[in-house]
């Protein structure tokens, strides 16, 4: 076959099997479209049949065509249109005026578009844009001059960029904020007086300031932000300041697993009276001072894995209750349900530990290095129902912990050094599943143990807590 021939058969392949533009209505009204593989709004009449101006709702996917958006004197009529979703078009190409021309955009999706720049100009002025996903792009830098275009925006979605530089002017409608992994190091609150949720996972934070808003609270509201969910896990924070959340109040989920920080007191979690999950996670080693949560009346789930606890202070836990005289005592952490320790040193539990947690639902001490679990720890919390202590190094469990562990639903001791159980009759009155396996259990005496396991209908071998089938020896 010739050159000619074999380019000319080539080039036919190519125009047969390149994409072609098609689009589709997607509600009777004509008023929401649906197009793959065009290269610029002005193919949509042409492609359509029809004049764009009544579109509302426009979605294009363009994976193999490179779509070009914003050149000038180039815009469709589409006065309408509120709803533009590009979400990835991975050629997308955002020329000068990018969505300038549509005035009535309140909701644009650009999630994936290998964007690596987002400009003012692509923007109105005073823009309608309320709703801007823009994630999962290689934005590495966004200017206060962009946002002054967009002063009603209420949720904005900047994760998995390589944002380095963020600069906010005041925002006073910003409610929604997703900012994790990229390479941000510093970030100020003060803008944003109405923000509810703030996500920075994975960033390069080594502290996050929190400063009255630059222009003032609103004063008709207490002098608090707003904000409900902050997430700071996985930064470079290796230090907090007292009292550096007591703007915070209205808090209910604080996330800093994966930082570096060294020493926690209470007045580091000074003014968080609303908060209810804190995650501390995977700090390497923590300090924990005495009462360090008595402020944390509303605390419902506490995450301690990972922190290389050695002890668990017998004075940790207790909301500190103070008197209108300054006398204070303090009393149980009423809402306390969840409470997670894995991964540490432990090696024994002082019989306060839980005193003040008798609410406690779920206590999860795996891969810690118990060789014995006494019953007194356990005694104030009759409340538990799943307790998870695999993966120690547990040689016994005495009949009367498992007495005192009366409303155990599931209980899981599978990888420890467990020959045998004590006579299981007449204990665990509400157990539903338990895991064993891992354990070098004797034959004769495990035979007993799932005699009892089997007449009970108890679950021993289940996928959804990963149990296996226990092996004798």
């Amino acid at each position: 076959m010739s050159v000619l021939k074999f380019s000319i058969l080539c080039l036919t392949c190519f125009i047969a099997t390149a994409a072609k533009p098609k689009c589709e209505m997607q509600k009777r009204k004509l008023t929401s479209l649906k197009c793959e593989e065009l290269s610029s709004f002005t193919e949509i009449s042409s492609v359509l049949h029809l004049p764009a101006r009544n579109l509302q709702q426009l979605t294009i996917q363009s994976r193999d065509t490179k779509l070009t958006i914003g050149a000038a004197n180039s815009s469709v009529n589409m006065p309408h249109l509120f709803l533009l979703d590009l979400s990835h078009s991975t050629g997308l190409e955002l020329l000068s005026e990018g969505f300038s021309k549509y005035p009535n955009l309140t909701d644009i999706d650009i999630t994936g578009c290998g964007l690596e720049q987002l400009l003012d100009s692509h923007f109105a002025i005073d823009s309608m844009v309320h709703l801007l996903k823009a994630g999962h792009n290689k934005l590495s830098s966004l200017s206060k001059d962009l946002f002054n275009r967009l002063p009603r925006l209420q949720k904005a979605y900047f994760n998995h960029n390589g944002l380095s530089h963020l600069e906010l002017p005041h925002m006073p409608n910003l409610r929604y904020l997703e900012l994790q992994r990229n390479k941000l190091t510093d970030f100020n609150l003060n803008n944003c007086p109405r923000l509810e949720h703030l996500d920075l996972y994975g960033n390069q934070l080594t502290e996050f300031q929190i400063t009255p808003p630059a222009e003032g609270f609103n004063s008709s509201t207490k002098k608090q932000f707003p904000l409900r969910l902050l997430n700071l896990s996985f930064n470079k924070i290796n230090v907090l300041r007292e009292n550096h959340f007591e703007l915070l109040g209205n808090l209910k989920i604080l996330k800093l697993s994966g930082n570096r920080i060294t020493t926690l007191k209470s007045a580091h979690l000074s003014g968080l009276t609303s908060l209810r999950h804190l995650l501390l996670a995977s700090n390497y080693k923590i300090e924990l001072q005495e009462h360090t949560f008595e402020g944390l009346e509303q605390l419902v789930t506490l995450d301690l894995s990972y922190i290389g606890l050695e002890n668990l202070d017998p004075h940790l836990f207790g909301y500190k209750q103070v008197d209108k005289q300054g006398l204070y005592e303090y009393l149980p952490m009423a809402h306390m349900r969840q409470l997670r320790l894995v991964g540490n040193k432990l090696q024994h539990l002082d019989p306060r530990a839980f005193e003040k947690l008798p609410f406690l639902d779920t206590l999860v001490l795996a891969s810690n290095a118990f060789r014995v679990l006494p019953a007194g720890p356990f005694a104030p919390i009759r409340s538990l129902r799943i307790l998870f202590v695999r993966y120690n190094q547990l040689t016994k469990i005495s009949r009367d912990l498992l007495e005192a562990l009366s409303n155990i639903t599931t209980l899981c001791i599978d990888n420890n050094q467990l020959s045998s159980l004590p006579d299981l009759n007449g204990t665990l009155p509400n157990l539903d599943a338990m895991t064993i396996g891992e354990n070098p259990w004797q034959c004769d005496l495990f035979a007993q143990t799932e005699r009892w396991l089997i007449s009970r209908k108890i679950r021993y071998i289940t996928d959804d807590i990963g149990s296996e089938k226990p092996i004798c020896i």
